[in-house]
């Protein structure tokens, strides 16, 4: 593999060489450059001018881009409509070549039990996993996976470095990208740092990891939030709207008290997939202050709780549940309570690919809209514009949602999430795909607005380091 003077408006290359047997591992923040260097790879950049691009013929690429493609290519082939149950997507084994020879890979990737399981029914984790394995039993000889580690929980962490392990020892060439330091794995033998549009340091691990302990994490994120400013617009919005926020129409003044306080009460419930039952007698209240934190390996059943909760699985109508006090299923409107929810999921993340720009994205989370189809004020505008400033994101405004890197994307829909500061903000990993500082910044900020009580929060992570102190409970699926 090898990149002479390659050249595009955001990064520069002036040479890059990977032997055949090496294992590389390339760190840069989420506006490097590291993703237009993945899009070099993957043969997805379009304006890249360079000397020389020779990469290997048996190239085996794992990215998001491709793992959205592949969601988008399912959803064609959905017939739930037309069957009397939720249609599970194509088998997860017919995606790979030959699997009964690969049945010890495919243990080792915890994978065994989901080769019967259709697209559908794969957690996000799962269905990442599911993308690797099929690129390794095309039988490659290099292989380049963007973020790797991003939506697994740590064993499956563990099982991806040995399976990786494995596959350099056995001659296949390795080349990974990541934006955490704390994330490069052991079996690298080469690391590279790529900063400031350009690949700055690449060589031996041994030479490089002393020098990265002081080059990365400096400057300043790209998310920056005021919260006096928050609080601000939230108290403008209250009485723009006659302080609203918070009530629903009620029968009785009993239930109008419970509403204030209690937000979610789920009594032994139940939900599954395809007649697979994925978790049983769960009992979860929630009330405001609770901020609360969910963990656990991948296909759990951790996001399958929180589609309980937003009304996005049909079981929600066979549970005794209660949102804001409002029992599920007595005729109440979700979108009604979806007011009161701001939502960030991989979900989400893979259903918004209709078109708009990033400012109708936020916009659209004041009416908890997968795009913008009502009218908005000048003011919606200012709040949207705001929240763009806050992910440093400004000058994209009217940039395509969809044209914004993975990244990016993730940044606006977390600002699609918090631009009416929901009382509930339900938030399934919404750090992924983020670098240290931006992972930083989020978290600090909803530090902030627990102490300050603006929203409970509903958090779901895999990784340690975000499990902070202002969660009072922990829920381990």
């Amino acid at each position: 593999m090898e990149i002479i003077n390659a050249r595009s408006k955001n990064l520069v290359i002036e040479r890059f060489v990977a032997g055949p047997r090496e294992a590389w591992c390339l760190l840069g923040t989420n506006r490097s450059g590291i993703d237009t260097f993945f899009k070099i790879l993957a043969g997805e950049s379009q304006d890249i001018i360079a000397d020389l691009i020779d990469l290997p013929q048996n190239l085996g690429v794992v990215s998001f881009s491709r793992q959205q493609a592949l969601f988008e290519e399912e959803l064609k082939k959905d017939d739930t409509d037309f069957l009397d149950k939720i249609d599970p997507g194509t088998q997860a084994g017919s995606f790979l070549e030959n699997p009964g020879e690969h049945a010890d890979l495919i243990k080792a990737f915890d994978m065994t039990d989901s080769m019967a399981r259709g697209y559908r029914q794969l957690s996000t984790g799962q269905s990442r996993k599911l993308l690797l394995l099929a690129q390794i039993t095309k039988g490659i000889s290099w292989f380049a996976i963007q973020t790797p580690y991003e939506g697994l929980d740590p064993r499956s962490c563990a099982e991806l470095d040995k399976a990786l392990s494995l596959l350099h020892q056995q001659g296949i060439g390795i080349l990974i990208t990541v934006h955490n330091s704390c994330d490069i794995p052991d079996f690298c033998t080469h690391v590279g740092l790529i900063a400031n549009g350009r690949l700055d340091l690449r060589g031996d691990r041994k030479d490089i990891m002393a020098v990265l302990e002081k080059k990365t994490n400096q400057g300043n994120p790209d998310f920056k939030i005021s919260l006096e400013e928050v609080i601000m617009e939230q108290n403008i919005a209250e009485s723009n709207q006659g302080n609203t926020l918070g009530t629903v129409k009620s029968e009785s003044e009993t239930k109008e008290s419970r509403f204030a306080t209690e937000l979610v009460w789920l009594k032994n419930g139940s939900a599954g997939y395809g007649g697979k039952t994925i978790f049983t007698s769960l009992g979860l209240s929630i009330h405001k202050g609770d901020h609360t934190l969910v963990t656990g390996s991948n296909g759990c059943g951790k996001s399958t709780l929180l589609q309980l909760i937003t009304g996005d699985h049909p079981a929600c109508y066979q549970n005794d549940l209660r949102i804001f006090g409002i029992q599920r299923g007595t005729g109440e409107s979700i979108w009604e309570l979806k007011k009161h929810m701001g939502i960030v999921s991989p979900d989400l993340h893979r259903n918004y690919y209709v078109p708009g720009t990033a400012l109708h994205c936020i916009i659209s989370g004041l009416f908890d809209s997968i795009g913008l189809y009502q009218k908005y004020t000048a003011r919606n505008e200012q709040q949207a514009e705001k929240w763009l400033e806050r992910t440093g994101l400004l000058r994209e405004g009217q940039t395509p949602f969809r044209n914004l890197t993975y990244a990016n994307q993730r940044l606006v829909l977390i600002a699609r999430a918090l631009i009416k500061v929901p009382r509930l903000l339900i938030l399934d990993e919404p750090t992924q795909g983020l670098d240290e500082p931006n992972r930083k910044a989020v978290l600090d900020f909803l530090e902030q607005v627990a102490q300050e009580n603006l929203s409970t929060i509903l958090y779901v992570s895999h990784r340690k380091d975000e499990f902070r102190n202002f969660f009072k409970y922990r829920i381990r699926l």
